[in-house]
């Protein structure tokens, strides 16, 4: 029987509005009346999960920054895995070169290496990319759409050395680019770089962690802390960082919009898209399975 039900955000649970599905929340309050616990399994940080959280009825616990932290949301239970500090400190002149949006999760929350609103200016470029005929004001009122939400949680500084010198660890790296033409070799550049996981196969959007965790490492983790086997657990995914939590667990699912790896990788691809009954129709599968 299912016992745990894990759950990507981005692609898998909502849209690209960051909206879930009514009748998703409906599937996934039903069963938690039943007993069955959920939690995220996510690339986004702390900040970034509040909304989230609030919006889904998912408050279990939380894996998070492309599986380098597992924590609950008090903060009471936090277990975090550091990238290599010399691996962070030769990737991140790298990326600046190239002029990515970069975005550094720590230990003590979200650090950039610029002015707030350099930051912020380059993001919503990036946010309205190929939304033709719309604003800023038209898209969802939430964390990652607005400046209260997105800039929470964040410290400017000068140097790596702040980083450190604040008592901060880099757990993940987000990095975007507006023009992804101009950085093509930058994944080359990376590769050359020791104990770096990296997670896209795009210039366009780069998350680095570390490369001895990932989502699925942590979840067998969690699993071990939790006194659950493989086949007690649910997981679904739909992107590069998730193919480590689908491959070789037996109830896996990716929706119809996951990449051609987590298709390869989960044992049922559905046919609903993320933020579109994906979850429901998983859910739907495992009941037929008499599982949950």
């Amino acid at each position: 029987m299912i016992k745990l039900v894990v759950l990507d955000v981005d692609g898998t649970s909502i849209d690209r509005d960051n909206q879930f599905y009514d009748d998703d929340i409906k599937e996934i309050d039903f069963y938690k009346k039943k007993g069955i616990e959920f939690m995220f399994a996510s690339g986004r940080d702390m900040n970034m999960m509040l909304d989230m959280i609030e919006k889904s009825h998912v408050d279990g616990d939380l894996i998070i920054n492309n599986g380098t932290q597992y924590r609950n949301i008090e903060g009471t239970k936090n277990i975090a895995h550091p990238m290599d500090e010399d691996a962070f400190r030769k990737m991140i002149p790298i990326l600046q070169k190239y002029n990515y949006h970069i975005s550094i999760h720590t230990t003590k929350g979200k650090y950039i290496l610029t002015d707030f609103e350099s930051y912020w200016d380059l993001h919503v470029k990036l946010l309205m990319k190929g939304r033709e005929g719309v604003t800023l004001e038209d898209l969802p009122n939430t964390t990652f759409f607005r400046r209260w939400g997105y800039l929470n949680d964040c410290t400017s500084v000068k140097s790596i050395d702040d980083i450190y010198n604040q008592g901060a660890l880099p757990l993940k790296v987000d990095a975007r680019h507006l023009n992804p033409e101009e950085a093509k070799d930058v994944r080359e550049r990376l590769d050359c770089i020791s104990h770096l996981n990296i997670s896209s196969s795009y210039e366009d959007n780069i998350e680095i962690t570390c490369d001895d965790y990932d989502k699925g490492i942590m979840l067998k983790e969690v699993l071990r802390l939790k006194g659950l086997n493989l086949d007690e657990v649910a997981t679904f995914g739909d992107g590069l960082n998730d193919v480590c939590m689908l491959k070789g667990f037996p109830y896996s699912f990716t929706p119809a919009n996951g990449c051609k790896e987590a298709k390869e990788a989960a044992t049922y691809t559905l046919t609903k898209t993320g933020g579109n009954g994906a979850i429901q129709e998983g859910l739907h599968i495992l009941k037929d399975l008499d599982l949950i």
